[in-house]
């Protein structure tokens, strides 16, 4: 999501309906997760928030200014040309604006606020995928846009 629109500072939560008039536009994404070889077996949610979940960057579409909507928007994942995933809007917290409206609402209890221009990743549709080898990733968000990145890891 890109904002289009400061978010005023507010005590009481945001939410989706609450947040929807601040974003200007939507796109497709991948992050690019630098997990840094972690052992997953010993790994608690304080190191995941300390390390800022391991984004190594994002690959955004172009940002649609005209969405439909994102609750049954479908995301599909491909490997090569072979689907390795899929999900709908609705599988982040039920809605996308309602991961923006969270972290909103969590910067404002800290005094500050979401901005314009500024771009907030609402997570995933679907799981993870670690790449194992050279590959070509495209993930394609219906109707909005898809994005394409090769990884050779």
């Amino acid at each position: 999501m890109r904002l289009k629109s400061d978010v005023p500072l507010t005590g009481a939560p945001l939410t989706a309906e609450t947040i929807r008039p601040h974003i200007g536009g939507v796109c497709a994404a991948i992050e690019i997760v630098d997990d840094r070889a972690a052992d997953y077996a010993d790994l608690d949610v304080l190191s995941l928030v300390a390390d800022n979940s391991w984004n190594g960057g994002i690959v955004l579409s172009e940002f649609s200014i005209a969405w439909p909507d994102l609750e049954g928007v479908l995301g599909r994942a491909t490997k090569d040309g072979a689907a390795i995933g899929e999900g709908h809007g609705r599988d982040i917290l039920g809605h996308p604006f309602n991961s923006v409206a969270w972290l909103a609402t969590q910067l404002h209890s800290r005094g500050v606020r979401l901005k314009a221009g500024e771009v907030v990743m609402t997570g995933s549709v679907m799981k993870t995928v670690f790449p194992e080898r050279d590959a070509n990733y495209r993930f394609e968000l219906e109707a909005i846009g898809s994005v394409e990145v090769q990884v050779s890891p």
